[in-house]
C-alpha cells in the first residue's frame, strides 16, 4: 500500500469535491491532481457502463499510484477508487440493471485489474445520508445538469446502502454526516487522520 496516496469515495452528490478543495486549502503538501477524463457515453447499456468504469477506476489507480511514487513529499488524494467500483457494483444488482452472474463477474474483473497497491487503499468515506446527497444533487443539476440517471432517485438511496459496508474497515476514516464547512473541524480531523497514517507508516 502506498502510504502517500489516498483517495476520496462516496456516492454522487456526497461532498468529495467540496472537501477536497478544503484539504488542500488547510494543508499544501496535499494534491489532488486532475487525470485525463474518460468519461462513459450517456446513453451506455449498464452492463456495458459496469464493465467500461472497472477499466477506467483501475486505470486511474495505476496513475495516482504513479503520481504518489514520484512525488513522496506530497499527499496525493485521488478521486474514488475500487471501493466505489464495488459499491456501485452492488447498487447495479439492486437496480435490476445486471443479473447475479453479472454481477459476480464485474466482482473478479476487479479483483483482476486492480493491483494489490490499490485493493484495499487508504480513503476517506462520505457517506451524509440520503436526505443531503439528495439536497446536493438538486443544487448541482440546477448549476451543472444531471449526470448519469442521477435523476432517479432510488439510484442514489441504493447508493448510500452500498457504502455502508465500508463503516468499519480500518483503512477507511468514515464519515456518516454532511462535512461541516463553518468551523472547520471535520475537514481538521480527516486531515488529522492523513496525517496520522503517514507518520504511523515512517515509524
Amino acid at each position: 500500500m502506498q502510504t502517500n496516496l489516498f483517495f476520496l469515495c462516496g456516492p454522487h452528490g456526497s461532498g468529495k469535491t467540496t472537501l477536497g478543495e478544503e484539504l488542500e486549502k488547510v494543508n499544501p503538501r496535499i494534491v489532488i491532481p486532475e487525470l485525463y477524463s474518460r468519461n462513459v457515453k450517456f446513453n451506455t447499456d449498464p452492463v456495458y457502463r459496469q464493465a467500461l468504469k472497472i477499466c477506467s477506476r483501475a486505470i486511474e489507480g495505476f496513475e495516482y499510484l504513479d503520481i504518489a511514487r514520484k512525488n513522496l513529499t506530497k499527499l496525493i488524494v485521488g478521486n474514488r477508487c475500487i471501493y466505489d467500483v464495488l459499491a456501485y457494483n452492488w447498487v447495479y444488482k439492486q437496480m435490476g440493471w445486471i443479473d447475479n452472474e453479472t454481477f459476480q463477474r464485474s466482482i473478479q474483473y476487479a479483483a483482476d485489474f486492480f493491483r494489490e497497491d490499490n485493493f484495499q487503499p487508504n480513503a476517506i468515506v462520505l457517506n451524509p445520508g440520503f436526505d443531503v446527497v439528495k439536497r446536493h444533487l438538486e443544487e448541482r443539476w440546477k448549476r451543472k445538469g444531471k449526470k448519469w440517471r442521477e435523476e432517479d432517485l432510488e439510484y442514489a438511496r441504493f447508493a448510500c446502502e452500498a457504502y455502508e459496508a465500508f463503516r468499519e474497515r480500518k483503512e477507511i476514516f468514515y464519515v456518516d454526516h454532511e462535512i461541516d464547512l463553518h468551523d472547520g473541524v471535520d475537514v481538521k480531523r480527516v486531515n488529522d487522520w492523513i496525517l496520522s497514517l503517514e507518520k504511523l507508516a515512517a515509524a
